[in-house]
């Protein structure tokens, strides 16, 4: 009898068994989490936030983790203004990704579109795609040697926010009619696409190996074969068009983008009484008024507060400006600067490789001579540029700067997301939210509020399809770069042949409300002949309520999610014994 009890316990003087000990066979230690941090005592939080390798993970520029539990954990009165604090900072960071995708990225996206010469449908799912999703592809080629368990759940709940909030509001915004063609085919992909992920891990019972991980990588360079043929086949339609258009009025209502330059004048349509004046005529005039950037309406309000938000945002708008090459100068306070472009040339190359290579990738040792590189090559075409422009007319050349100002605000949106998501799960775990909830909503939110201000913004220009196109191509691409390509990378890097993948416990319930959000949308399309109304995004709406409902009834207990992935759970997820074994 005494053989067999302790054949099953581990004791160090073999004269009794202790039960502490048997935890260790009858349950697996979790895996230390920032999370529990909220369960230690309040003299051990400071050390815990500051040197657990866990909390350090979180951190993308600043531990807010360690500020919050070694500066404000000393009373109920100094958590609260901490917390307070916090959530100011979050509504800066959201007001400064606000301030790029609209009055930067969405003139960049525009002005490549007609560089490109694309129509609204090719562009909402190439470069719009690209721009909202660039976040995403930077953080799946940087994350490819970690593993997160919570990587499905929160892709697909962000996948979840955009087709259903995002997609909706561009229909609340701007009712459209769209082509049924480009409607299902990029609806159709994202279901199948989301149903293939969900239906392969669920037949590899969450082991997936390398046939299955190459099978759904596929899926997305398929959905790029497919647009690049309807390219292919537009280009042949609108070439056939032109042939037997007759006259120059039905040449110029063929279907472009507007670009972002019709309104502004060029050096070709100055007056040529301004022939013989000086090209640097008010050059540095011109130059300082881009950085004066006080708000003075909201600086001579009454309020107090409208005050001291006009003066908050005037270093980060001079940052935002001297970084940016603008494009779209009707609709911003200031005009073109001659001065100010030709220094950009040089010095946005330069921020861009600065940024990547330090902050990044993490070889600093490289960034001065890689920098200095760079100012030797771009020096020169930046002299080129003030030789041959003016201060009283954007050049002929200056749409191609859209290119840069795209790359540098793909870079800028990348650091304050991740600042972002940081800062928020700071917040969630100060609330003793689960992990799990902090990723199907303030991680999703944090990722989804750059997309949202962009495609909303891009359909309020008069571009809603762009728009709509681009809530569903940034889908696949999310899939892919977030979910395919790392577990490709695990498998191939595994010694067994195959990577544990799990849903989590939000994840199938996530899948499922997706799946069904994107049958209803098709049905909706095909039911109104694909007029997509106001009706169809307070459908979208509703879905992703139901889907916060069910949600929050799991975290706090109330009914139980999808899904057979238990160890997520808050009430499995048992701090105690980790602290008793200690």
């Amino acid at each position: 009898m005494n053989s067999e009890l302790f054949e099953n316990f581990n004791t160090t003087n073999q004269t009794s068994p202790h039960y502490e000990r048997h935890l260790n066979f009858a349950k697996p230690l979790a895996k230390e989490l920032c999370e529990r941090i909220s369960l230690l005592e309040s003299s051990e939080r400071c050390d815990y936030a500051s040197n657990s390798e866990s909390c350090q993970d979180r951190v993308f520029l600043l531990n807010y983790n360690s500020y919050f539990y070694c500066v404000c954990d000393d009373n109920a009165l100094s958590r609260t203004m901490c917390i307070i604090m916090l959530l100011v900072e979050s509504a800066l960071i959201f007001w400064m990704i606000y301030e790029v995708t609209n009055h930067f990225l969405i003139p960049a996206l525009t002005g490549m579109s007609k560089l490109l010469n694309l129509n609204e449908y090719v562009a909402g799912v190439t470069v719009m795609t690209l721009g909202n999703n660039a976040p995403d592809i930077f953080g799946g080629i940087l994350a490819l040697n970690s593993v997160s368990r919570h990587n499905y759940s929160d892709t697909m709940a962000k996948n979840l926010f955009v087709s259903t909030v995002i997609s909706s509001i561009v229909m609340w915004v701007t009712p459209f009619a769209i082509d049924g063609t480009f409607f299902l085919r990029d609806v159709g992909f994202v279901l199948l696409y989301v149903s293939y992920v969900d239906f392969t891990i669920k037949m590899c019972k969450g082991f997936v190996t390398y046939i299955w991980a190459v099978s759904m990588a596929l899926v997305c360079p398929i959905y790029i074969i497919v647009i690049l043929i309807d390219v292919y086949l537009q280009y042949r339609k609108d070439k056939q068009w032109r042939r037997e258009s007759r006259s120059t009025e039905e040449m110029n209502q063929f279907d472009t983008l507007n670009s972002p330059f019709d309104s502004i004048k060029t050096q070709t349509t100055i007056d040529s009484r301004y022939a013989d004046q000086s090209p640097n005529k008010f050059l540095f005039r011109q130059f300082f008024s881009v950085f004066d950037t006080l708000d003075r309406n909201s600086f001579n309000s009454k309020w107090t507060i409208r005050k001291l938000w006009a003066l908050v945002k005037v270093p980060l708008l001079f940052c935002l400006r001297f970084m940016i090459p603008q494009m779209n100068f009707h609709d911003v306070s200031y005009s073109w600067s001659k001065l100010l472009c030709c220094i950009q040339i040089t010095t946005t190359p330069n921020l861009i490789i600065f940024m990547f290579l330090a902050g990044y990738v993490d070889l600093c040792i490289w960034t001065v001579p890689t920098v200095a590189l760079s100012t030797v090559c771009f020096l020169p075409i930046s002299i080129l540029a003030f030789r041959h422009s003016r201060t009283d007319g954007v050049p002929k050349w200056y749409p191609y700067i859209s290119i840069i100002t795209f790359i540098v605000c793909a870079f800028v949106l990348y650091a304050t997301t991740a600042e972002l998501i940081a800062l928020m799960e700071t917040v969630g775990i100060v609330l003793r939210c689960s992990h799990t909830f902090i990723g199907c909503t303030v991680f999703t939110w944090g990722y989804g509020w750059a997309e949202l201000t962009a495609n909303v913004g891009m359909a309020r220009k008069g571009f809603p399809r762009m728009a709509f196109s681009a809530c569903f191509g940034v889908i696949i691409l999310s899939i892919f770069t977030s979910i395919c390509i790392p577990i490709l990378y695990s498998v191939v890097a595994s010694e067994t042949g195959y990577v544990r993948i799990s849903e989590g416990t939000v994840g199938e319930t996530t899948s499922i409300i997706l799946i069904i959000s994107l049958i209803m949308f098709i049905l909706y399309g095909i039911t109104t002949n694909f007029m997509l109304r106001r009706s169809g995004g307070l459908m979208g709406i509703t879905m992703y309520v139901l889907y916060l409902i069910l949600s929050i009834s799991s975290e706090f207990e109330f009914i139980h999610a999808f899904g057979t992935d238990h160890r997520l759970d808050r009430s499995h997820f048992d701090e105690y014994f980790l602290v008793t074994l200690n």
